[in-house]
């Protein structure tokens, strides 16, 4: 080992001894300039391929990577680039990769960000589908830009990714399997930019009931907002008795991943119109967001139902619930300030914090507002909230709610 490398690792263990925490730092701000300007804009494709040196290959070449370069700095330290999208765009550096070498070997791999700020803690798998948390002391954030990571390597492949992979083609085999229930339909409301089909799921859809309405995957590294998402409909369409009463007395309509270009492209944030889509909620301008709202607007007409509840799933760095303030939506006319406290006593121990996210943001909480007089939150989940929490708060969520509706709207009919 080289003298310079020697003293490089000497200044990785240093800081990897005061940095072993999977927190890192205070949220940055969402909004970079431009974000509301959601006409389409040109992004930079990742070269695919697989990357080779001194033995160690590198791959992208799967649904969700991210990984725009590779190189080697000295002997055993290698840089991958991770670049996003375009920019500038929310501090969300998506990453996601396979690596293995010739020979085993033990490397450090420093991941550059451009146009980013550290935010993803790694995780680690052997295939792409089981996945746990890289270990902390194998891993240091330097300079709050970059991310290095010790790897112990073999001829097997391992993946590393920001966060566990949920593709496109994940989520349509989810869609399929709730789709498999009498009571649900899937149905095609259109297009991504690039084609592929946004799906539905119509829930107990009956004419002139009223009508809860969720929707996730916007932003396509929020992976936990997106697991909450499916414990909360999986919890609807249940068999116990709460879900079957629930599903005599409302409709609810679910589209699961807006955003399937972002997703399997890895992106950052945007769509491949190169536009966060969750700023698009009062131009249209991207086809995900307009096909959605004309979808919504065409079957609330045609059924005459009465949207009440508006979910939207997404991640951010701590559990956290952005609804309106009392002046913008009175407490009584709805139900979400009884659900938030009905889950803190469910969850006495842990922290689940709301926060009023204002009313005039193009954003989809507000466009159920303005649209169609209705409640609505934006349902945040911590990126490494542990998943056994994500999924019991998912379910809890659903069960709670649909007893609060049950009792707010009891005389409907």
């Amino acid at each position: 080992m080289t003298r310079s490398l020697t003293l490089f690792c000497a200044f990785l263990l240093l800081i990897t001894s005061c940095s072993t925490s999977k927190k890192t730092g205070a949220p940055i701000s969402y909004d970079p300039p431009g974000s509301t300007n959601t006409k389409t804009k040109p992004i930079d494709l990742q070269k695919k391929g697989t990357f080779t040196l001194d033995g160690i290959s590198v791959n992208n070449e799967y649904d969700g990577a991210r990984m725009n370069g590779f190189e080697k700095l000295s002997d055993s330290l290698y840089r991958i680039n991770i670049h996003p999208e375009n920019a500038p765009i929310n501090m969300s550096p998506w990453y996601s990769f396979k690596i293995r070498s010739a020979t085993p070997r033990e490397i450090y791999l420093h991941m550059k960000y451009r146009d980013g700020k550290h935010r993803y803690y790694p995780d680690w798998s052997n295939d792409g589908v089981h996945w746990e948390p890289l270990d902390s002391g194998r891993y240091t954030v330097h300079d709050n830009d970059s991310t290095i990571l010790k790897l112990k390597l073999d001829d097997k492949y391992r993946w590393v990714s920001a966060q566990e992979l949920w593709t496109f083609k994940d989520n349509e085999k989810w869609v399929g399997q709730v789709a498999g229930q009498s009571f649900v339909t899937q149905e095609a409301i259109g297009e991504s930019r690039e084609g592929k089909e946004l799906n539905a799921l119509k829930i107990a859809l009956n004419p002139k009931q009223p009508l809860l309405v969720v929707i996730s995957r916007q932003h396509p590294p929020e992976v936990t907002g997106y697991l909450a998402m499916m414990a909360f409909v999986e919890e609807l369409v249940s068999s116990n008795d709460l879900a079957k009463q629930f599903r005599e007395k409302f409709s609810v309509i679910v589209l699961p991943m807006l955003n399937p270009d972002g997703v399997d492209n890895g992106h950052w944030r945007h769509n491949t119109g190169g536009v966060d889509l969750n700023r698009d909620w009062k131009y249209y301008n991207q086809p995900e967001i307009d096909q959605f709202q004309k979808y919504m607007h065409q079957v609330v007409k045609t059924n005459k139902l009465d949207v009440v509840l508006g979910l939207d799933f997404h991640s951010t760095h701590e559990d956290l619930l952005y609804t309106f303030n009392n002046e913008t939506f009175p407490d009584e006319k709805g139900v979400v300030k009884a659900w938030i406290k009905r889950l803190r006593e469910e969850f006495p121990t842990e922290r689940i914090t709301e926060e009023d996210g204002g009313a005039q943001s193009p954003v989809s909480k507000n466009w159920f507002l303005n649209e169609f007089k209705a409640e609505a939150v934006t349902y945040e989940v911590g990126d490494d909230t542990p998943r056994e929490f994500v999924r019991a708060k998912g379910e809890a969520s659903a069960r709670i709610l649909m007893e609060l509706l049950l009792e707010k709207y009891a005389g409907h009919h």
